[in-house]
């Protein structure tokens, strides 16, 4: 018996498109790969994580210092990240593991709701699939082990993605509620799930379900619900000169005015085609495209979302991170195809998906084996992982210093990474400054208060020379530079430390940006 072509099939009594004759996998062997899958990665991330083989990202040392002094919102983000921290430093202290503790089980528990939500689009099997791509697909697996506000945008998005699915097919009442708390939640965590609200409408407005749905009250007060959980945030950026809204804005303006950069939108290219794998990539955005009438969910959650960041990568830069969302909607369908229809093609092509799908997944593997890839002897200034290498050194000279120094003392730096690995890593995790000498703001400049150390030592922290500027606000000011190595013994990042004495008050800076 041939198969239809994909895409040909109808709709059942449930509203679900009915599958050809499966000729893949069964549900009990996909179901032992899945747990088998998830529950290995879960392991080793805890194990990653446990043992601290991967050392605290700038970020992460970031939004650590968050945790330590909870608010309602924060320079740059939300305060979701903060309390998700803070919760696994009140259970395992002020460890790697403390600080990423949530990273693996927000992991696995999206991969449950995608499950769900493959399950609701087509059959268990394909749910099953794709829950096994979002811990396969690069992008989403990294933020297995690292906490940052994308683990959670990537949790509360699926969420919101199989709630909208459930409003948009069935309209319960209850659903709409319940699809803006988690909406609202995801806001509090990253306000990038806002994105999320077009693409529904655009659903909603363009099929016949969608426009039975907004004959109701139901879409609006989900939405309204929603938007009230960003109250705390609004309430907080009015106290702040909106600050974090400043900060957002800037990357929204194309910084070369409205000329066309062709460089950017080669870059958001190969951005995306390295995030998810070339081949997952180009058969997604052809999939979804192909069956955009029979698939109107997956088409208006993704399409929409990839077409508004390349019409902003036309114009200026966009991180390889900032559209990954879009993507989650397309994994039941790419799932449905590999299970069922990719046996209508021919050997050539089949080898090509094949060899495509072990890509990501041998990308995965080596993520969760940092200790070969931190020893791979990379060409210097290669290393694609040096921002997580070095700063546990760095703490325990600066700690060695600090013993020396037979006086009242702060630590500060100039760059705000710099000062959250200092804050985590040196002994006694002491409070750090962020010096403002004129560059970009940061949550530093909303804490801080130089009165509270005048006349005390320093140790300032800085991969370039202590400007002048800064230099005479103290009395005595001495240099050393310590080299950094990896854990190949290799040199991997040089730092100026500087002993300084006498600090006679500093005049911060206004921010050359936000």
């Amino acid at each position: 018996m041939k198969l239809r072509p994909f895409g040909s099939e109808g709709p059942d009594g449930n509203g679900r498109a009915s599958l050809p004759m499966r000729l893949g996998p069964s549900s009990t062997s996909l179901t032992m790969l899945a747990s088998c899958l998830l529950g290995g990665l879960t392991i080793a991330r805890f194990i990653i994580l446990a043992f601290g083989l991967v050392e605290l990202s700038g970020d992460e040392a970031h939004y650590w210092e968050w945790s330590r002094r909870l608010d309602w919102s924060y320079y740059s983000k939300p305060p979701g990240v903060a309390y998700t921290i803070r919760l696994g430093t009140m259970l395992f202290g002020d460890t790697e593991l403390g600080v990423r503790f949530a990273a693996p089980i927000l992991s696995g528990l999206a991969s449950l709701v995608m499950y769900l939500l493959g399950s609701r689009m087509y059959d268990r099997r394909v749910g099953l699939a794709a829950a096994m791509l979002v811990q396969i697909i690069p992008i989403f697996s990294a933020f297995g082990i690292g906490m940052t506000p994308d683990t959670l945008l990537i949790f509360f998005w699926v969420l919101s993605l199989y709630w909208l699915h459930r409003c948009w097919k069935e309209g319960h009442a209850s659903d709409w509620l319940v699809l803006g708390v988690f909406i609202g939640l995801g806001l509090l965590c990253k306000y990038a799930i806002s994105l999320i609200y077009i693409p529904a409408l655009l659903l909603l407005i363009t099929t016949t379900e969608g426009k039975e749905r907004l004959r109701t009250v139901w879409p609006y007060l989900g939405c309204g619900l929603s938007l009230v959980f960003f109250l705390p945030v609004l309430i907080w950026n009015s106290r702040h000169d909106w600050v974090m809204f400043r900060h957002d804005l800037g990357h929204i303006g194309p910084p070369g005015g409205s000329a066309i950069s062709v460089f950017s939108l080669l870059e958001f290219c190969g951005g995306q085609l390295a995030a998810i794998t070339p081949v997952l990539c180009v058969m997604m955005i052809y999939l979804v495209i192909r069956n955009r009438r029979q698939d109107a969910f997956c088409f208006w959650l993704i399409m929409p979302i990839l077409v508004g960041f390349m019409a902003k990568a036309a114009f200026g830069k966009v991180q390889a991170n900032w559209p990954m969302v879009g993507w989650l909607a397309g994994l039941p369908g790419l799932g449905r195809y590999m299970l069922d229809q990719m046996r209508c093609v021919n050997k050539a092509k089949r080898r090509w998906i094949w060899a495509g799908l072990a890509v990501p997944v041998v990308a995965t593997v080596l993520i969760h084996m940092p200790m070969v890839l931190l020893r791979v002897p990379w060409p210097q200034g290669l290393n694609p992982f040096s921002k997580l290498i070095g700063w546990r050194e760095l703490g325990r000279m600066v700690s060695g210093i600090a013993r020396d120094m037979d006086r009242p003392h702060f630590v500060v730096s100039d760059h705000y990474m710099v000062a959250s690995e200092l804050a985590f890593y040196v002994q006694g995790r002491p409070y750090v400054y962020c010096v403002n000498l004129g560059r970009r703001m940061n949550q530093y400049d909303i804490w801080q208060d130089f009165r509270a150390v005048l006349d005390q030592a320093a140790i300032y922290v800085s991969n370039r020379r202590m400007p002048e500027s800064l230099a005479k606000v103290f009395d005595v000011v001495r240099e050393d530079t310590i080299t950094i190595h990896g854990p190949s013994a290799r040199p991997m990042k040089r730092f100026l430390i500087y002993r300084c004495y006498g600090f006679r008050g500093l005049e911060q800076g206004r921010p050359s940006s936000y």
